[in-house]
Parts: C-alpha cells; structure tokens; sequence
C-alpha cells in the first residue's frame, strides 16, 4: 500500500472527492487528441518500428476548443524490448534488444482515467517542485490493476508499467497559432508529456505481476497542475467513462460535459435540454480518430460512437441529417439532445464547484481563482473537508438522481 501523503494545500484538499462513480474533467487537456488510435484496416498504428538510423514522424493535428483553433503534436514515446535473432547480433539466449517507437494509444487513454480517479482519493495528492507547484501522487501499480478490473479493464502488470512509461515518455506540444503569422506557427501553451516524472520502483528483471507493490511516483503534466491550482476542473461520471467502448464515444462524453458549463451563468442550474449539434468530420478532427480507406466505413464508426451515448443515457436522441451526392452518404450532421441523467450530472458538477468556491473563499477572503497553491493546516484540511461535504448534503435533497444508470 502506498505512503499517505499530507495534502498541504487547499486546491488538492478540494480535488478530493468521496463520490468514486465521478471523475473530473481538465477541458483544454482532456479534449485535446493527444491519443493514436488504430483503424481496423490498416491505418496508423500505435506501435511502430523506425527504420535503421532514422526516426518515426511526429503526429500533427488541429483542434477547437471553446471556438479558437489549436495545433497538436504528438511524438512517440521510444522504448525497448527483447526478440528473438537468428543473426550474429543476439545474444546467448538467442534474443537481442531493439528500439521501438510507440504512440500513446487507447489502452494509455484508460491508464491514464484511473490515475486520475485515483488522485481523487483523500490524502492521494502532494505538492513537489522547487517552487512547490509541481502536483504529485504516489501508488503502487497493484491499485491501478485493482481499478482497472473494478470498471471492467483487464491489463498485467507490465502492461501497467508500459503504459505509464508510455505516457511519461511521448511529448505532446499544444499551441495556439498567433494572428497574422504562417501556419503552424504561434505560441506552445504546453510543451511536456503526461507524465513529466515517473519513477517505479520494481526492478525491470521481474516478469508478470511481479513488483506490483512497488511505489510509483509521478508527477502531472503542467496543464493539469495549473488546473487543479485554477479550481478549473469539474466532476463528470467516471461510469459512464468506463463504461463506454469506444474512444471516441469517451471523447464525445467530455466535450459534452465542457459544453454544458453554466457556472458562469445568469441562472445557475437552470440547464434546459438545448441540443448540441456536430458534424461527422468535426467529431472525426477534434477527437483524433483514425479514419478508414472507405468513407463510408468512417461514417459509420462515427454514428456508432455517437449511438452509444444514447444506449448508456447520456443523450435522449441523436438526430442524423444526411449530406448526400445522389444515393452516397458524404456527410452526417448530429443532433444530439443531452437526458435527464446528463443534466442531472451536469448541475451534480456545479454543486461541488460552487462548493470548492466557497471553501477557497471561506479561506483567503477572496472571489476571484487563485493563481498560486494555498498553504494548509492539517487542522484546516480536516475542517474543509467537513464543511464541503455538509454542504453538498444539504444540496443534495434539491438535485436529481445522477447516476450513470
């Protein structure tokens, strides 16, 4: 088991969360498609083997977020592994060590939702840094199996290592290309990996599910330390994350959740059900998905992803509208209208940010975000824990049901 941290600042005392059906939601970082994933036939893999002395491209993309354009890069994370030769170069046992490049894929996508959930534990979160604004988090790899297999995944222990390994080693670049300058160039908003430290502690002899009780150390990508700083993170169902198949559909479940963000509304709460409206290559851009040979065979990846918002309840319908040249689809607009039980997650959300407002409030006599981390007696981090969560007791009565049925 893992050393309890001391929290000692206010922003991670209220990162915590009891709920463990929720998660939370980092908007910028979590829309962005900073994952690769594989088509089923033949596109782009995760995994890929540069030829002799030269090195696998990185991955450029675009995305939008609240309505301005970002460029994405993604480069492979470079790892080795042990394979069997026939020729002079291996060793005794017959197997020699090569290099290969990997992109972060779907499983580093799943890995990196249960550290998260996993960050929300009380006492999981530390403050490191020179400065003392790098957010940390110490487990052992033996809790990620455990909540893996808890929310329906099953990965070994070395599959674990790897993708943390994965994660701490592929770089992502996000930035915001600046008015009146050629494309591709602009501003880097981050230049790190999701994992800047990562430091496991098991010995790389050991096989299977050996060293799953080691410590793991890490330490989070700057946008996510500046959010929790920021209070810029709202819950989401963790459920529905888990639960959902596809990538894209997890995808399509986040920017849902960005998108429906009263906190800075007129009439907190009052959340009609306005529809969101997406285009198939709006959803195939931002998301990151890999596309198929066929058209129509992206087309149908994309309305399966969106039909599956609506089988687990988070949208009531999704209404399809065809581009069509004569009897061939090139197009699909979706109409999503979010449930019930969405809307209901959605003002569960601004419940628990309301009540990290107060509680920051309640300490620094102060409204506006904090831009640094505020310092914590244990005895105050006993107290805002309590008063946080009679708070939200008492909203409770007035909010509906949010499970993710």
């Amino acid at each position: 088991m893992s050393k309890i941290a001391t929290p000692g600042a206010l922003q991670l005392v209220l990162f915590e969360l009891e709920d463990r059906s929720q998660s939370h939601l980092i908007a910028l970082y979590d829309l962005a498609p900073r994952y690769v994933f594989a088509s089923r036939d033949g596109g782009r893999s995760a995994e890929t083997a540069p030829a002799k002395g030269n090195f696998v491209a990185s991955i450029k993309r675009e995305f939008t977020y609240h309505g301005s354009t970002f460029h994405l890069t993604i480069q492979p994370a470079r790892l080795t592994k042990m394979v069997n030769r026939d020729d002079g170069t291996a060793q005794a046992d017959g197997q020699t060590e090569i290099e290969y490049e990997v992109f972060p894929a779907e499983r580093e996508q799943v890995v990196e939702h249960v550290v998260r959930r996993l960050a929300m534990d009380r006492s999981r979160l530390s403050l490191g840094g020179e400065n003392r604004d790098k957010v940390q988090m110490r487990f052992t790899l033996y809790e990620i199996q455990r909540e893996l297999k808890a929310v329906g995944h099953t990965l070994s222990i070395r599959d674990i290592r790897e993708s943390l390994t994965i994660l701490a080693r592929s770089r992502i670049i996000i930035g915001k290309p600046a008015e009146g300058v050629k494309k591709g160039r602009g501003a880097n908003l981050l230049e790190s990996t999701a994992f800047p430290v990562l430091a496991i502690r098991s010995r790389p002899d050991l096989i299977g599910d050996e060293g799953g009780d080691e410590e793991t150390h890490l330490q989070f990508n700057p946008l996510v330390s500046s959010a929790i700083r920021n209070l810029e993170f709202k819950p989401v169902s963790y459920q529905w994350l888990m639960r959902l198949k596809s990538p894209v559909s997890r995808w399509l479940y986040n920017r849902l959740s960005a998108e429906y963000d009263y906190s800075g509304a007129e009439a907190p709460g009052d959340l009609g059900a306005k529809a969101m409206t997406l285009s198939a290559d709006e959803i195939i851009k931002n998301s990151g998905m890999n596309v198929w040979s066929r058209r129509r065979d992206t087309l149908r990846a994309v309305t399966s992803a969106v039909d599956a918002l609506v089988e687990e309840g988070i949208l009531t319908s999704a209404e399809k509208l065809y581009d069509k040249v004569g009897a061939r689809i090139e197009g699909i607009t979706y109409v999503m209208l979010p449930s019930a039980k969405f809307l209901a997650q959605v003002r569960k959300a601004q419940a628990v940010e309301s009540a990290n407002v107060a509680a920051m409030r309640a300490i620094t006599g102060d409204d506006r975000r904090p831009t640094d981390f505020v310092p914590v007696t244990p005895a105050t981090t006993v107290e805002t824990r309590a008063r946080r969560a009679r708070r939200l007791t008492e909203e409770a009565p007035r909010l509906p049901m949010a499970e993710a049925g």
